[in-house]
């Protein structure tokens, strides 16, 4: 009996260890408290659905082709849709800094709401100044204040 019990023991320092380092896991940032998931988002290569301007909520309209968009790449390009057109350019970053250069756009007629639509968009998006990250929401900024709110999509 006694050789069972210490052959048992024998193995007791390793299941300790291993549920010990278990226990350890490392977290990144736009993870959940308490657990070890990587958040699936950044702010490039996520696809950012704008859901408020100017703190008013963006729905699509019925005569909307798709609902407004912005990707970033990690070549500092831009491209999404503004309501109406196609819009592509450039960023610069700098820690939380950022801005958009270059934009520019398709020419597409559309009908006024979502002409006026694209206009706000691209007033925004042109006196962009700043980031920050709430939860999966990012929210850009212009000398601190929001302007937009974009949330993440996943595809």
């Amino acid at each position: 009996m006694l050789h069972r019990l210490t052959h048992r023991l024998k193995y007791l320092p390793l299941a300790a260890a291993i549920a010990m380092a278990g226990g350890c896991a490392v977290t990144n940032d736009g993870a959940a408290p308490g657990t070890d998931l990587t958040p699936s988002y950044s702010l490039t290569n996520t696809y950012w659905k704008l859901t408020e301007l100017d703190g008013a909520p963006v729905v699509m309209a019925p005569e909307q082709e798709r609902e407004v968009r912005i990707t970033l790449t990690d070549e500092g390009r831009v491209h999404g849709f503004t309501g109406c057109n196609q819009v592509m350019g450039g960023y610069t970053l700098a820690g939380t800094a950022l801005r958009f250069t270059q934009l520019a756009g398709t020419r597409m007629a559309c009908p006024p709401s979502l002409m006026q639509l694209e206009n706000a968009v691209l007033a925004k998006l042109n006196s962009v100044t700043g980031y920050r990250f709430d939860g999966e929401f990012l929210v850009l900024l212009k000398d601190g204040a929001p302007v937009a709110r974009f949330e993440s999509v996943y595809l």
